[in-house]
């Protein structure tokens, strides 16, 4: 269910608007070495320090408020106060199409609990929802070298569709620049 709020997702995950507090374990997800690897392309300039995020978390409230893509934040429901992820969707080709792209991160402490799973079944049920932003399709993408994502788009109830050969400029750990091909995956209903 979607307020003002967030998004309860009925599954033990919220998705919720980032405030001040959620800065500090935010920075840790970004330069988490995982994080790095597979989940900010290479051309993202990434914050170095906590007060670099004051611009991403007022973003957050904007427009979430605003009804339009952006960046929430993954919570407990129990813990509603604790940065356990972040899930964002933008306009894939422009807002007539009605196709939001997904991407996520989960903080390394809160990893293989099927945070990020729940959290992509809680937006792109209201994604999809014809009481919440009513679109046509929800897609993600992923490194075909990122396995673990793969899991999780399929428990979503994301269907495999293709790859995409050579599309994402990634670091890699010897902080190279490579461009990886991507597995598709999509849905048209909500999980």
């Amino acid at each position: 269910m979607a307020t003002t709020d967030g998004i309860d997702g009925g599954n033990g995950v919220v998705l919720r608007p980032a405030v001040a507090g959620d800065a500090e374990r935010w920075l840790e997800m970004l330069h988490d070495p995982d994080h790095l690897r597979f989940a900010s392309p290479a051309f993202v300039t990434l914050p170095a320090e906590v007060d670099a995020l004051a611009e991403r978390v007022a973003t957050s409230a904007t427009t979430w408020s605003g009804g339009g893509p952006g960046t929430l934040v993954v919570v407990a429901a129990e813990a509603p106060q604790v940065f356990l992820g972040d899930i964002s969707w933008r306009w894939s080709t422009g807002e007539r199409l009605a196709v939001a792209d997904l991407g996520y991160g989960v903080h390394p402490d809160a990893r293989g609990r099927g945070l990020a799973r729940r959290a992509i079944v809680a937006l792109t049920r209201w994604l999809l929802a014809p009481d919440g932003r009513g679109l046509a399709r929800v897609q993600l993408d992923h490194s075909t070298e990122n396995l673990a994502s793969c899991r999780v788009a399929l428990a979503a109830g994301f269907e495999q569709e293709g790859i995409r050969r050579g599309y994402l400029p990634l670091r890699d750990p010897d902080g190279s620049v490579r461009r990886h091909d991507v597995c598709l995956h999509g849905t048209v209903t909500p999980p």
